[in-house]
């Protein structure tokens, strides 16, 4: 039977939780469209300034596990209280620097603050919801995460043309969640609220690693996107980075639209499924440039497409990781997504740069390459979750 499982998981706390799962996706790569002005200003140190973009993500791969089993040790609220300040200080702190190596340690710090958003975040979401509620609101939470994007995207590129270091002010966004945090959600016992853990902390580890190897690919693929999507659009179809910005916040438009639907789908087909099926939208996305046509309007759909996979991959994967971990360990299990999540989309700086390079510096042969990476993850994923055995039991919610 669905239930609420916390009384006080009222509206108060939905929004304070749905807005700090804005900064998940986007948070460390907010400043992407303001990247070839940090390039233009560092042009001596030009090798380094990607790791503007990337350095937060490898953070989060380093300390996501840690800053899970901190959540469950000292508490997901007080962890996410200090989170969200680390992720504003290190995050608006790099506007005030004009120092290429003093802003990579602060980017990296910032690292440390979004681990701890993502474990806590989807932590308290498993906590406070059970059942249909708990789908429906991890469907919401992708939904945000899209959003999230529209919004820093956007507000990065007009930022950018500002100035170079206009564009990490955007951090200051999260000032405001904070209060909501602090005004609305406290820390969630797990008797009270109805869940009940025997103390094992046994968790099916098996499910929990291969949905993280599979965010850790759909990242990878997801990736290329917003990283490769605008040097490709702004050198070869003449956008400007405010217009980049833009564009880019329609990926996660698609996301956030898919999303809504989400919780409908999975009473449909199940989350491992949707997971499968995420991959194979993934592909069809990346393989528009090459094969319609190389203009802003097939690339307008191919970001909103691939947004309509993240809004199914993210909360798929976060539903069965949640709903296959206990509740005495599921910081830690959240921490191991965090860190999957985000080696994906530090990976891509290192895997993109020989891929482009096989691609004869082609960007649509390149998507089409990444497409068939998503193909063939669709098809391992179809086998090692059974989704073709009529014996296999999908994850749903209830």
């Amino acid at each position: 039977m669905d239930r609420n499982c916390n009384l006080d998981a009222g509206p108060g706390v939905m929004v304070a939780l749905l807005t700090c799962s804005m900064l998940i996706l986007m948070g460390g790569a907010a400043v992407t469209p303001g990247l070839p002005g940090i390039e233009a200003h560092f042009s001596d140190h030009a090798d380094l300034t990607s790791f503007v973009i990337t350095l937060p993500h490898l953070a989060v791969a380093i300390v996501g596990f840690l800053m899970g089993a901190v959540a469950d040790r000292f508490g997901q609220f007080r962890t996410l209280v200090v989170s969200l300040l680390i992720f504003i200080v290190t995050g608006t702190g790099s506007y005030f620097l004009d120092n290429i190596y003093m802003i990579l340690v602060l980017r990296f710090l910032l690292g440390f603050g979004l681990a701890g958003i993502v474990c806590t975040v989807t932590s308290l979401i498993g906590s406070y919801y059970s059942g249909q509620k708990r789908v429906r609101m991890l469907g919401l939470q992708s939904a945000a995460m899209g959003v999230g994007v529209l919004i820093l995207e956007v507000l990065g590129g007009s930022l950018a043309d500002m100035s170079w270091n206009a564009p990490f002010l955007v951090y200051l966004i999260a000032v405001p969640f904070l209060i909501l945090v602090l005004l609305f959600v406290r820390e969630p016992v797990h008797e009270e609220i109805g869940e009940v853990d025997d103390g094992s902390g046994k968790s099916d580890m098996g499910t929990i690693l291969t949905c993280c190897a599979a965010i850790f690919i759909g990242m990878i693929v997801i990736f290329v996107i917003p990283t490769k999507m605008p040097s490709y659009m702004e050198n070869m179809l003449g956008v400007s980075a405010t217009m980049m910005g833009l564009y880019l916040g329609f990926h996660g438009l698609g996301n956030a639209l898919f999303s809504i639907f989400h919780r409908r789908l999975n009473e449909m087909l199940g989350s491992k499924k949707l997971i499968v099926a995420s991959f194979l939208i993934l592909a069809f996305s990346l393989i528009l440039p090459a094969f319609v046509a190389e203009t802003v309007p097939v690339c307008l759909v191919t970001l909103i497409v691939s947004g309509f996979a993240v809004g199914l991959i993210v909360p798929s994967v976060v539903n069965t990781i949640v709903a296959s971990s206990s509740p005495s360990n599921r910081g830690k299990m959240m921490g191991i997504y965090a860190m999957f999540l985000n080696l994906g989309q530090f990976a891509i700086s290192l895997v993109s740069i020989p891929m482009f390079s096989m691609a004869g510096q082609s960007y649509p042969t390149m998507f089409v390459m990444f497409a068939a990476v998503a193909v063939v993850m669709a098809v391992v994923l179809a086998v090692v979750f059974g989704v073709t055995g009529k014996r296999n039991q999908l994850v749903r919610a209830g």
